[in-house]
């Protein structure tokens, strides 16, 4: 008789308590549900996934394989704009990408957008508008409220 029928199933041992939530969900999406399986994908396979980036796979590396540290023989492309907008290279990119997300783009539509609609972007604070009145708004300064 075969040794088959008698083979416990491999083992599966869970995610849980290694790893943040939003990083097992991202695993997940991609097939790896188990402790094993991330072990089976280290490195390149995770460095593939959609979702793991660096950051992520670092903690992963962290959890996982504590004495490693693997270095990919490729660099993550240096993303220096943000598509279709006409304020790159005037303000920081982080701040260039907020205003996209909100359909800001060019000069006018973050005139229009000043200082109202630009404060109730989630992101923007009293640094991020002091910069944008600094590039596109000399002098002026809009009164922000004292939060002492």
């Amino acid at each position: 008789m075969s040794n088959e029928y008698n083979k416990s199933p491999p083992p599966h041992t869970p995610l849980d308590g290694h790893l943040s939530e939003r990083i097992i969900r991202i695993l997940a999406k991609n097939g790896v549900h188990s402790v094993e399986a991330v072990k089976q994908a280290y490195p390149l396979r995770l460095l593939r996934m959609h979702g793991i980036g660096m950051l992520r796979f670092r903690k992963i590396e962290m959890a996982f394989f504590p004495d490693q540290y693997f270095e990919p023989d490729f660099a993550p492309p240096s993303i220096r704009f943000a598509q279709d907008s006409a304020l790159n290279g005037k303000l920081p990119l982080v701040t260039v990408r907020t205003l996209a997300r909100a359909g800001i783009k060019t000069p006018e539509q973050l005139r229009e957008a000043y200082p109202h609609k630009l404060l109730k972007i989630h992101t923007i604070g009293a640094r991020t508008l002091r910069e944008i009145e600094r590039v596109f708004f000399p002098g002026q300064r809009f009164p922000l409220k004292d939060k002492r």
